[in-house]
């Protein structure tokens, strides 16, 4: 029986006809967003999003940096960040993370990353220092989540930002490190005059799939910038391969996510009644989710790229799926 995560040719042509469908690709998706905000020959459209985030850093110009990261110990896993890069005038470097769907542990995982990301720095804090000895002094570090559903049911906040402080008296233990997220559907009617930035960029990157053109109220030149270059038919020909592939990658996750959570909940419920609630749910919950990486695995997927796109471990993945490596 052919798996859905394993599509056919009908199935590919589906996906085909929706891209044509389009205007505007969605942003959502690793191609678009990586091509857009992590070109390093136009990074205006990154500037103006941590201008947006991160207004008291003054930010005007920016290098990237490469997105691997590398575990030091042999049988540990590395890490990609989507998009990594640094201010040019203080060193202040930023970690940049699309997520598409709400997964198990995704604060967790930022806070891994911010692992890699702030190791990085100790070089540049020693830099043109007279004494050799390490003093642990490097520029401040960033990871930032744009995420494409409701982060934080108790707040209408679109911007949330974290940091190590004082359980007590809330006192900041440093400042070296900080985490924002921003919750892409909680923006507000970007055509009220009273609109945010972030409300009209929120709405355009959650929006940007369904437009046929681009809204009179989203101007200026990052707009412009965005839309311009959003538009599939000024696509590679390989970016629109790539783009499709990532719908389609995309439209099994949704479907099975769906179906399987469905399933998995009710499964969970019958044997919650007999069983005890709380044992059945997560039972059918966790058979839910080693069917979906089992098909994504079946699609080609290394168990690296299932781990990375569904918010989880490699071991988490393995044990999942009873696999070993």
């Amino acid at each position: 029986m052919t798996k859905l995560s394993n599509p056919d040719s009908f199935r590919r042509r589906q996906v085909h006809e929706m891209v044509l469908l389009q205007k505007y690709a969605d942003i959502i998706t690793d191609t678009v967003f990586k091509k857009l905000f992590g070109d390093e020959r136009f990074p205006d459209l990154m500037i103006f999003l941590l201008q947006e985030l991160i207004p008291e850093r003054n930010i005007s110009s920016i290098k990237y940096s490469p997105q691997e990261h590398q575990n030091g110990f042999p049988e540990g896993h590395g890490i990609r960040v989507d998009v990594e890069c640094y201010d040019e005038t203080t060193g202040t470097r930023f970690a940049v993370e699309m997520q598409a769907l709400k997964v198990r542990n995704f604060h967790d995982r930022l806070l891994a990353y911010s692992t890699y990301i702030v190791q990085e720095q100790f070089g540049i804090g020693l830099m043109n220092r007279e004494s050799d000895k390490w003093d642990y002094s490097f520029p401040q570090s960033y990871v930032i989540a744009l995420m494409d559903y409701d982060d934080n049911a108790q707040s209408d906040a679109i911007r949330h930002e974290y940091a190590l402080l004082d359980v007590d008296g809330g006192r900041p233990f440093t400042d070296r490190l900080k985490f924002i997220t921003l919750e892409l559907p909680k923006y507000h009617d970007p055509a009220d005059p009273r609109a945010t930035a972030l409300d009209k960029l929120c709405f355009a990157l959650h929006n940007m799939r369904t437009f046929r053109n681009r809204p009179e109220y989203l101007q200026g030149k990052f707009f412009e910038l965005l839309f311009e270059k959003a538009e599939i038919a000024k696509f590679a020909p390989h970016e629109v391969i790539k783009y499709e592939k990532d719908m389609l990658t995309q439209w099994d996750i949704d479907e099975y996510v769906g179906e399987q959570v469905e399933k998995g909940v009710k499964e969970g419920l019958e044997k919650g009644l007999r069983e005890g609630m709380a044992k059945g749910m997560e039972e059918g919950m966790q058979k839910g989710r080693a069917e979906i990486l089992n098909c994504l695995i079946a699609s080609g997927m290394t168990i690296d790229e299932v781990a990375d796109r569904l918010g989880l471990t490699v071991d988490e993945v393995l044990k999942l799926t009873g696999s070993s490596h």
